[in-house]
């Protein structure tokens, strides 16, 4: 009976468990590139993304940072060819203090009217702070869940970014190459 629950754990445990590759695929569209940090102001604080490799980014906020690996996606997914990691399951993580949901990609669209509404949708949660050229950080709390998202997204219009999106706040978005 101990061995019969022993392998079923072991079994629970591995299928869970996936390769994340280090770089990502060769056509995977990520918003960050190389040598990058933005910072981000908005309702829920203030954040910090630095890019620290291909697939890895380190996050801060309220004192607490954390690194973590991106998972490239294969086949897009509501619009987004980026990376992203959907957190550990937090019955799992025992050791998590906090959850982090994240995504990095471009996001094309076909015109501003597209952009607004994909911004306004999601607007009551993460309180887009995106600037005239199109760099946009969601960054939400759910405490409940003890739970953090954080969204870094490149918005274009038919591959060029905007000119100017209504209700961008350029003083509270900084994008920074070193």
């Amino acid at each position: 009976m101990l061995k019969t629950i022993q392998l079923t754990a072991l079994i629970i445990l591995t299928t869970g468990c996936e390769d994340r590759p280090t770089e990502p695929y060769t056509f995977t569209e990520l918003a960050m590139s190389s040598k990058m940090d933005i910072t981000a102001t908005n309702k829920n604080g203030h954040v910090l993304i630095e890019w620290l490799g291909p697939l890895t980014r380190k996050y801060t906020w309220d004192n607490y940072e954390e690194v973590r690996t991106l998972i490239p996606r294969k086949t897009r997914f509501m619009r987004m060819l980026g990376a992203y990691d959907p957190a550990t399951q937090s019955i799992f993580c025992f050791y998590c203090p906090i959850r982090i949901v994240t995504d990095d990609s471009m996001l094309d669209f076909s015109s501003m009217e597209e952009v607004e509404a994909f911004l306004y949708q999601g607007s009551a949660v993460f309180d887009w702070v995106y600037n005239d050229d199109g760099w946009t950080v969601g960054f939400a709390k759910a405490p409940d869940r003890n739970q953090v998202n954080i969204d870094i997204y490149k918005i274009t219009i038919n591959g060029n970014s905007p000119a100017h999106i209504q209700g961008s706040r350029n003083d509270e978005i900084t994008i920074k190459f070193y």
